[in-house]
């Protein structure tokens, strides 16, 4: 497909110097020494280290004075490891019709219960209506590929255990990774970090569980859509 464009960001720069915790990276900025703000609790150790240039969204007040939404990885490109960035730009393309596997669905509802999970969002669509969670892949193989999870996710296997479930009791049931770095060419889940998700996500696709991966970085502040469908690779 051709590449389109999803949302324009205004981001400033920082150069990262620790990673304090989870949640919050020292950075350096023309500012002065800052502290921002990440929304993604994966490791990132292939991103945020000392040195890597970071591309934030400043804010005023908190306790940190940005949110980081991506990581410069060339002269222009960046992977983008903000999850609700990945996620709004993901229904901006759902949106206009970008998504070639969600065309004629729609979300009903967002974070929904099922069988003691929460799901990203309840989607309806022809002959009925089913489950879709969204993953975050922005870590790259020595091959090229964007994988998933970067850390053990006992939580990303109670999602695909309970997609598992939906799909036998006969709803459509969908996990989409989104694939924001811009140097990958396909996606697998990460079995050397994670056997047991590995296992769990092949099961679930023989279930009826349908995989999809879904390509997009950032560009000189615009969100670009690679491609719909990035190829899966789960043996």
């Amino acid at each position: 497909m051709e590449p389109h464009v999803l949302l324009r960001l205004a981001l400033e720069e920082a150069v990262a110097l620790r990673r304090l915790n989870r949640f919050v990276v020292e950075a350096s900025t023309p500012l002065g020494t800052l502290r921002l703000h990440t929304r993604n609790t994966g490791r990132l150790v292939d991103l945020i280290y000392p040195g890597s240039t970071l591309l934030y969204a400043p804010r005023e007040r908190g306790r940190t004075r940005g949110v980081i939404v991506a990581v410069r990885v060339g002269e222009e490109a960046a992977a983008i490891i903000d999850p609700p960035t990945q996620a709004a730009a993901f229904e901006e393309a759902w949106e206009r019709g970008l998504v070639g596997w969600l065309r004629g669905w729609r979300a009903s509802a967002r974070e929904t219960r099922y069988r003691g999970s929460r799901i990203d969002y309840a989607i309806e669509g022809p002959g009925g209506w089913g489950l879709l969670e969204l993953k975050s892949a922005v870590y790259l193989s020595r091959e090229g590929l964007c994988m998933y999870p970067d850390t053990v996710s006992e939580r990303g296997r109670r999602h695909v255990e309970a997609l598992a479930e939906a799909a036998r009791s006969g709803l459509r049931a969908v996990i989409a990774f989104v694939a924001a770095h811009p140097l990958c060419t396909g996606f697998r889940p990460c079995c050397e970090v994670d056997p047991q998700l590995c296992t769990l996500l092949r099961e679930a696709r023989e279930a009826g569980v349908e995989v999809y991966a879904t390509k997009m970085h950032l560009r000189r502040g615009e969100i670009i859509l690679d491609t719909d469908s990035l190829p899966v690779r789960l043996e």
